[in-house]
């Protein structure tokens, strides 16, 4: 199984899920395999299939049958399905968003550490993290140093999602070979914080997501194919969310940036939330 969806975890900080199948988990696993394999070479010219009205918060039950169906060859179409069943069953996108604690919090962190760069310059973006020392250092080590500060290492599997995004995230900053942090624009930050969100929030949803696909015959391949998909959907969802929320030149205080956070996150999974209606 690919590394990012190792141990899953369906209550994770702050959500309300349970912390495996129960009998109605089971049984709703069981009729969507009976469904998928009666109707797997027609799902897409099937009647789209809807989350149920009166499910409760939390209850991944429909998202996961999806998710499964995708896997067995369902199409983008049941994969739109489950993103959409994942954000409602989990109360909207203010409520997918609480269900990422560690992640809004890292974001914050990146996003404070942005802000400061732009208005007030690199020294001061270090010292806001007591890493004066490392002046003039490439920017990946800067970044890399924030990360231990902000997300070390150990802890919940949500934590650990909110690290592996930081850290894959300065993977990709590392590819452009930045130089020195001192020598970084606001254009770069803001990217890379649109990194972090954005991988946060892909591995959420299918960490929860593929629970039952993890047990059946799902492949890496067929995981890595979702999280593409999802990862294409997410990004500028991000990035309208960050744009909308963060005005150039503005000094938000930390408790702003906090709350800003928080509303892109939800935000960007209301958005997400609409994707089916965008899949062929």
């Amino acid at each position: 199984m690919p590394d990012w969806v190792d141990g899953v975890d369906s209550g994770m900080d702050g959500g309300g899920d349970d912390d495996g199948p129960t009998q109605d988990d089971s049984e709703g696993t069981g009729e969507a395999d009976q469904g998928q394999d009666a109707g797997q070479t027609s799902d897409l010219d099937a009647t789209p299939q809807t989350a149920p009205a009166a499910a409760a918060a939390g209850d991944f039950q429909y998202p996961r049958g999806q998710f499964t169906r995708f896997t067995n060859g369902g199409g983008r179409k049941a994969l739109g399905r489950a993103l959409k069943g994942y954000v409602s069953s989990a109360g909207g996108g203010a409520g997918a968003a609480r269900r990422m604690p560690s992640s809004t919090r890292v974001a914050s962190g990146v996003a404070g550490l942005a802000s400061t760069f732009a208005n007030e310059g690199p020294a001061a973006a270090l010292a806001r993290f007591n890493l004066q020392d490392l002046a003039g250092r490439p920017a990946t080590e800067v970044l890399e140093s924030v990360a231990e500060i902000i997300c070390p290492d150990g802890g919940t599997i949500d934590e650990a999602i909110a690290r592996d995004a930081m850290l894959e995230a300065i993977g990709d900053l590392a590819a452009e070979d930045p130089g020195a942090f001192d020598e970084l624009s606001s254009d770069q930050l803001n990217d890379f914080l649109c990194d972090v969100i954005e991988r946060s929030i892909v591995t959420k949803v299918l960490n929860e997501i593929g629970t039952n696909a993890l047990h059946g015959s799902a492949t890496d391949a067929d995981f890595r194919e979702a999280e593409q998909i999802t990862r294409d959907y997410t990004h500028g969802r991000v990035r309208d969310a960050l744009g909308s929320r963060f005005d150039p030149g503005s000094q938000p205080t930390q408790a702003e940036i906090d709350r800003s956070i928080s509303n892109v996150f939800a935000d960007s999974f209301e958005m997400l939330g609409a994707v089916l209606e965008s899949m062929q």
